[in-house]
């Protein structure tokens, strides 16, 4: 298979700390970009999510521990502890 070359260009302090996660990982910057770029092809699109609205993970799971609580109050049949697709919608950033 021919290579190919890509340039291009990222900050100092980004691509020092990458050229440290891969050498722990045992790669260099090149396989490291190879790793990304086969998964890509892989995915057919980023193999992670790219939102507007990115919550942490923390916060994804607070969100869903109060769902659970709401959910089972809901199934209990307490109508003053109803969650509105609003407030789900607010609790979510959304």
């Amino acid at each position: 298979m021919a290579s190919a070359s890509i340039t291009f260009r990222t900050d100092d302090e980004i691509k020092r700390q990458a050229s440290a996660v891969f050498a722990k990982l045992g790669m260099d910057m090149s396989t490291g970009m190879n790793v990304f770029l086969r998964a890509i092809v892989q995915e057919q699109g980023f193999p992670f999510s790219i939102t507007l609205n990115s919550m942490s993970l923390e916060e994804r799971r607070e969100l869903t521990k109060t769902l659970r609580k709401r959910l089972a109050i809901i199934e209990r049949g307490d109508p003053k502890d109803f969650v509105s697709h609003a407030e789900v919608e607010r609790m979510m950033g959304l």
